[in-house]
């Protein structure tokens, strides 16, 4: 039994023809900066002033920037790590998990993930969450 007051169901067009989702370069950069910080021995890069550094460095988490064409992401981030930690597999584990989780929340391919170190912690570790 059907009544007059109910509206007709409407048909929605094919997922393909319904338009896309645009995902901002800045939130692509927070979830890098976040995926970073997830590395146990990553910490954040101290900001600088005209070359001055105005805080320590491993404090909150590490910069990013990134650039999104289409499906592929281009990401730069800047951090420090914990120092007698072999740098270059250090760097390498950052570069997979930032690949590996921004991948998985967006759907971006990451088509390369550049670091800069700024800073050598020495004799540090950073506490996990």
């Amino acid at each position: 039994m059907t009544s007059p007051d109910l509206p007709a169901v409407r048909q929605l067009p094919p997922p393909e023809q319904r338009g896309q989702t645009t995902i901002a370069d800045r939130v692509v950069a927070r979830l890098a900066a976040q995926a970073a910080a997830e590395v146990e021995q990553a910490g954040g890069a101290a900001p600088r002033l005209m070359g001055v550094t105005r805080r320590r460095a491993g404090a909150g988490t590490p910069r990013a920037s990134a650039r999104v064409d289409g499906r592929l992401a281009t990401i730069g981030i800047r951090l420090s790590l914990a120092y007698p930690a072999p740098v270059r597999a250090l760097t390498r584990e950052v570069r997979r998990h930032i690949a590996e989780r921004v991948t998985a929340l967006t759907d971006l391919q990451v088509r390369q993930v550049d670091i800069e170190v700024t800073h050598l912690l020495h004799g540090q570790r950073r506490r996990t969450r």
